[in-house]
């Protein structure tokens, strides 16, 4: 009976060292995810790059508020950190595995600006998956 409750014990204490307590939001099926910065406040853009096993930052000004997808662009609505309204839009590649020679983020700073660069690439908003720049709180026993 002794020897079961010591099983115990080392499991239970092992058990959070095996588990990642990573706040994160997967974008779909993309290798993109939403990360919080270090204080909590707001979401920013990572790519997961499965074969170095990293997030690599993608630089883009203030906090994601809304994300649209579809298999070949990730566009991020971006606002600074205490005003809700968007003052950023990007427009990047989707892709699996990150390469600088591949990867292109296009900013714009006016909604106008945005709006002719979707018609020019032949995308719509209401077509595309969406989901917003918050991120619920997990543990998973695998990478997120």
């Amino acid at each position: 009976m002794e020897i079961k409750k010591v099983i115990i014990l080392v499991i239970a204490a092992l058990l959070p060292f095996s588990c990642d307590f990573t706040e994160c939001k997967r974008i779909g099926d993309t290798n993109f995810y939403l990360l919080p910065d270090w204080q909590g406040r707001g979401s920013y853009l990572y790519h997961d790059d499965d074969e170095r096993g990293g997030f690599f930052p993608i630089t883009h000004e203030g906090i994601v508020r809304d994300v649209y997808w579809n298999q070949r662009f990730v566009i991020i609505k971006c606002s600074q950190s205490d005003d809700h309204s968007i003052k950023y839009w990007y427009i990047m590649n989707n892709i699996k595995k990150y390469s600088w020679n591949r990867f292109e983020i296009n900013q714009f700073q006016n909604v106008g600006e945005y709006e002719i660069a979707l018609d020019t690439i032949g995308v719509s908003e209401k077509q595309m998956n969406h989901t917003d720049g918050t991120i619920p709180w997990r543990i998973s026993f695998t990478k997120p």
